[in-house]
């Protein structure tokens, strides 16, 4: 085996945060145990482990050769600096200034009222903020001492300080619980989630009281009226609440990025407010950052002699913009669609701020993968591609091709292109990433989960089975069972069981998905939202309508406000939404809802997009159903022309615009030319979908009915018959 590097830790604290230490030390344990399954020791020094004197404690001279033999050295401090912790602190400080480590953390205890810290504290505290490189932070629990310390870890690691997620309340780094969101500072202070708590805990009993009002008297609709209202109050609570804990997490990370480097007084002022709870005061200080960035910017430019100096100011300003682009987000005031316009500006003034002052390799490529990663969530794909090829090249020559990190940004992007299409190059991309060296799990089980996915796309539908099921057996192992990566993994298998008409066993999937993500993210995140959509889909496949229009709402309802109405995922909802509408008979609510899709489809991603092709095939449906043929053929051979082009003239997308086209000649008793679209339609599916499907089944039926009037009303019972032996088998 090879050796197993260990992470030393010197922790310095006065006999006052005893029990501190203690908590802090079983938590050390904890991720020790994580750590090792990934080659790795992390080992906790505190006074009572080390080597004793004769007179049975340690002498300082030991405990000085620690400090100088750790890799981190993190200090606690409560009302005092005691003697000795500050001697340990300067042992560090000057061995760091020798050989480049320890790593040195600073963390207060925020006093109680009514507690005052001594002129040791005080003076102590203004020789950090003057010399230490590394922000001293406050806490006030030892979930808030937890966090910090993973984020510090993590960063001296080089790992993504992103993986860290809040489910259900809890931040969680892997499987690990680092700390609850109700006891972080940020979180408690604030008075947006302090709100939304307190409802949350008083709004139970309100809503037992008016259940109990509604079944004692059935009869009164103004009491189940009520009722409704309630739980609709809840639920829309539960995911507001979900949706800010994470945008509080994002700023936390932002903040913890930052620290390390050049922290400017506007920066630590911003910082303060954000710790405390009030992200609104953060975004005002931060509103300065942008006019002066501009400013600092061509200071720097017209500057005849460069000084650092002005470097460092552009640099600063950069900081600062991006410390902006986590706190305008978490502020709940602004509208969704205002704060993902001014974000996307804010990103792409920091960029052209750090293009310009030639900022560090290693720093550049972490600012594109965020930005990136931010335009891809927010569905801005053509922009976050070229941001993402940018980051790339940055990451392929400072990690070279088979690192984690730039197999992780081969993911990224492989999963851009598949949203834009373009599977020949999302396809790419996946297979770059499984080179990763080392057999990484969470690389590759993203890998297979997006190769899955892009064949899934393109009809395969074996090969997606076999490359989700490859996904799966990697997250079970690597995050366990009832994880949300997990859940993912069966919600795409559970789409790829229901396109192959396997519908309970795809509901049992998408059930397990929705389990998991229901008890880890809420029943508001946007990755329950798929699910949603999918059960959905499921239920309209088999005609349960009422089921469909229920999931397809509630997914709709998280992706506004989550992600907007400009967006994607938002466009497939009021898609599905109008599918239900049009077979109901609702044309103009089918109608409407298509619209809105088609509009969005077209804007994000052109005229020549399968999505927009998806959008053209639904307003042809309308217009076939009202009887308007000539527009429902206009529709539909627009569909085609893209579906031909783009995903080829064999995929299944490409039969249900053939089928589509056989129907309207159908009912315009071009029986010829309705017989050839219909059997087009009934070879993809019978090589694709295979004859058991509901799709190809209806193909046969379709060929039949119109082999039987060509026939003169003799049926052709080779299609018939064909169609009732499959489907009563």
């Amino acid at each position: 085996m090879a050796d197993i590097r260990t992470i030393k830790i010197f922790l310095a604290s006065s006999e006052e945060l005893a029990d501190e230490r203690i908590r802090f030390g079983d938590f050390i344990r904890t991720l020790d145990d994580t750590y090792e399954q990934r080659g790795f020791r992390i080992k906790l020094i505190k006074w009572e482990d080390l080597p004793k004197g004769y007179d049975g404690r340690p002498t300082q001279e030991t405990y000085n050769e620690y400090v100088r033999q750790c890799d981190l050295f993190v200090s606690l401090f409560y009302t005092k600096a005691g003697e000795f912790t500050l001697k340990e602190y300067n042992v560090a400080k000057q061995t760091q200034c020798e050989l480049g480590k320890p790593t040195i953390y600073v963390f207060l205890r925020v006093l109680d009222k009514g507690e005052k810290e001594d002129k040791t504290l005080t003076d102590f505290k203004q020789n950090v903020l003057g010399t230490v490189k590394h922000y001293w932070t406050n806490y006030e629990s030892s979930d808030t001492l937890q966090l910090k310390f993973v984020m510090d870890l993590l960063k001296i690691e080089n790992k993504r300080l992103e993986d860290l997620k809040v489910e259900n309340g809890i931040v969680n780094w892997g499987n690990i619980p680092v700390a609850r969101m109700d006891n972080l500072s940020f979180a408690s202070g604030n008075k947006d989630y302090q709100r939304m708590s307190q409802r949350l805990q008083e709004l139970p009993e309100e809503i037992a009281d008016a259940r109990q009002l509604s079944d004692d008297h059935p009869e009164v609709g103004r009491y189940r009226d009520k009722l409704q209202k309630l739980l609709d109050e809840q639920n829309a609570l539960k995911k507001e609440l979900a949706d800010q804990q994470t945008l509080l997490l994002d700023t936390a990370i932002r903040i913890a990025q930052l620290q390390g480097g050049v922290v400017t007084g506007r920066m630590r002022r911003a910082m303060d407010a954000f710790e405390e709870g009030n992200v609104r005061e953060a975004n005002i200080i931060l509103d300065e950052a942008e006019r002066d960035a501009d400013k600092n910017l061509a200071d720097y430019k017209r500057s005849k002699e460069i000084t650092e100096q002005k470097r460092q100011n552009v640099l600063s300003s950069i900081d600062e913009l991006l410390l902006k682009t986590t706190t305008i987000m978490a502020d709940m005031s602004i509208a969704i669609e205002e704060r993902i316009c001014k974000t996307m500006d804010l990103y792409q003034q920091a960029d052209h701020l750090a293009d310009e002052v030639d900022l560090d390799k290693k720093e550049y490529s972490v600012l594109l993968f965020a930005y990136a990663k931010y335009l891809d969530v927010y569905g801005k794909y053509e922009k976050a591609t070229a941001i993402y090829l940018r980051q790339i090249a940055l990451s392929e020559e400072l990690h070279g091709k088979d690192s984690a990190n730039t197999s992780t940004s081969y993911n990224e992007i492989g999963h851009t292109y598949s949203a834009l299409g373009d599977y020949t190059k999302s396809m790419e991309y996946y297979f770059k990433a499984t080179g990763v060296i080392g057999n990484d799990y969470k690389v590759l089980s993203t890998s297979y989960n997006g190769i899955g996915n892009v064949y899934r796309k393109i009809g395969n539908y074996q090969k997606a089975i076999e490359y989700l099921h490859k996904a799966l057996k990697m997250k079970e192992e690597y995050y366990g069972l009832n994880h949300p990566d997990t859940a993912v993994t069966y919600n795409d298998i559970g789409i790829v069981l229901k396109r192959l008409g396997r519908y309970p066993m795809a509901e049992n999937y998408l059930l397990k998905a929705m389990e998991v993500e229901e008890a880890t993210i809420g029943n508001e995140h946007r990755n329950t939202s798929s699910t949603y959509y999918n059960l959905g889909s499921l239920y309209e496949a088999q005609a349960n309508r009422s089921m469909a229009l229920e999931y397809y709402s509630k997914a709709l309802r998280i992706e506004e406000k989550v992600l907007g109405k400009e967006h994607p995922n938002t466009a497939i909802s009021y898609c599905n939404i109008g599918n239900v509408y049009l077979s109901q008979g609702n044309y103009d609510q089918a109608f409407e809802y298509y619209s809105k899709a088609l509009r969005i489809n077209e804007k994000v991603f052109g005229k020549e997009s399968p999505r927009t092709a998806t959008s053209y095939n639904n307003i042809g449906a309308v217009y076939y159903s009202q009887g308007d043929y000539v527009k429902a053929l206009e529709y539909y051979f627009k569909a085609l022309e893209i579906q031909e082009k783009v995903l080829g003239k064999e995929h299944p997308d490409t039969a249900t615009s053939y089928n589509n086209i056989g129907g309207v000649y159908y009912r315009k008793c071009c029986y010829a030319k309705a017989l050839e679209y219909y059997f087009k339609a009934l070879e993809i599916r019978e090589t694709v979908l295979g004859k058991e499907h509901p799709d190809t089944i209806k193909s046969y039926n379709n060929v039949a009915v119109v082999r039987r009037i060509q026939d003169n009303n003799r049926q052709p019972l080779d299609y018939y018959i064909e169609a009732l032996h499959i489907r009563d088998n």
